[in-house]
């Protein structure tokens, strides 16, 4: 079973990374972090381009953010943006980040679903809502390996994602993986 398991990790794993070649990341895109999730979902970032399964979004050369995000609409959510402050506000996404004695916080709503991540040293809550009135809350438990947490699903934390940074990238990860 545990193999059978890894084996398709792996897989995934492996049809992630070629998609992420083919469907929209530049050829140059170099993460310096990223959030996988057993489900599939996840996102790879870099401080100005953020890219995963549900989220394509870059900053600008004049500092706003613009790309999609796939929210349960049919078709992907445009977003654009500015983050200032620790907002990030824009057409269709409103969130605040912060970091508070060693925890990140991203509040705020994607295309009028609210979301609430809250990231420390020994775990991560997850809060979504969605348009049915359904929604998720999870939490996942920091495991031994570096980055690992275990949950509903396992989740890995990878490069600078491991430090939670109060960043959009970091931000937009976290709703790319769970949104």
């Amino acid at each position: 079973m545990i193999r059978t398991t890894f084996i398709s990790l792996a897989m995934l794993t492996l049809a992630c990374a070629e998609g992420a070649a083919s469907s929209g990341a530049s050829a140059d895109f170099q993460p310096t972090g990223g959030i996988v999730v057993a489900s599939g979902n996840g996102a790879r970032f870099n401080p100005t381009h953020v890219f995963g399964p549900k989220v394509n979004l870059h900053q600008r050369s004049d500092g706003t953010w613009g790309g999609t995000i796939q929210a349960g609409a049919p078709t992907p959510t445009p977003i654009d943006a500015t983050f200032q402050g620790g907002q990030f506000v824009g057409a269709n996404i409103r969130l605040t980040i912060t970091r508070e004695n060693g925890q990140t916080n991203v509040v705020g709503s994607i295309l009028d679903r609210i979301v609430r991540f809250e990231v420390n040293a020994t775990e991560i809550r997850v809060f979504t809502s969605s348009r049915v009135g359904l929604g998720r809350s999870e939490t996942y438990v920091k495991l031994d390996a570096p980055g690992e947490y275990g949950g509903p699903q396992s989740m890995k934390l990878e490069g600078e994602a491991q430090q939670a940074p109060p960043t959009p990238a970091f931000a937009l990860a976290m709703v790319g993986a769970f949104i």
